[in-house]
């Protein structure tokens, strides 16, 4: 008796605390809400994506290396869930407002295929909320893009939400491909 209490408490435990590739969030706590404009000028929110997994990404358009290749990674993981594919989406929220309209990362949001991808902006003022809450720091760099412009210093992590809207896993921005594909699949819409 006691051995089927305890497979079944194992069975539990690993339903609902899969064995995620990144670090997993224990227990998953609420995603912090986010409210910004998307690329085509609407009214985006974290709270109208139930049902889908979120893979939410840091960064700015200008970004030389790391953002396209981050954005790259993340759209050719949720074209590897396949059929699960269209239950996915990533979220680009700009760390560079100034420069980041709407249209400007509509233009760059297109780059990417394989996956949803919309690119997120706002003013610094409904911007800076969201980097605190999901703790991304944020410096402007003068001087080091070409041409005297500037870039971006920021935290870079991958945050996966579950269609319940529940933070699951955090992610290192240079994780593997395989480690992404893995964990959106396991996440519930």
């Amino acid at each position: 008796m006691r051995s089927l209490v305890l497979v079944l408490a194992l069975a539990a435990c690993s339903a609902s605390n899969p064995a995620f590739d990144g670090t997993a969030l224990t227990p998953p706590r609420a995603a912090p809400a986010i409210s910004l404009t998307d690329d085509a000028g609407n009214a985006w929110t974290l709270a109208d994506q139930r049902g889908k997994r979120v893979a939410l990404y840091f960064g700015y358009a200008h970004c030389p290396d790391d953002c396209p290749l981050t954005l790259a990674k993340l759209s050719k993981a949720v074209a590897g869930l396949g059929a699960q594919s269209g239950t996915a989406e990533i979220a680009f929220v700009t760390v560079d407002p100034a420069r980041d309209t709407p249209k400007a990362l509509a233009a760059y949001v297109t780059r990417f295929h394989g996956a949803h991808l919309v690119g997120l902006t706002g003013s610094r003022a409904a911007l800076a909320p969201v980097w605190n809450a999901y703790h991304v720091w944020v410096q402007r760099v003068p001087g080091t893009a070409r041409g005297g412009g500037y870039d971006m210093a920021h935290a870079s992590p991958v945050f996966l939400i579950d269609g319940n809207g529940m933070l699951r896993v955090v992610h290192d921005d240079d994780d593997p491909r395989s480690a992404f594909v893995h964990d959106l699949a396991l996440l519930p819409t």
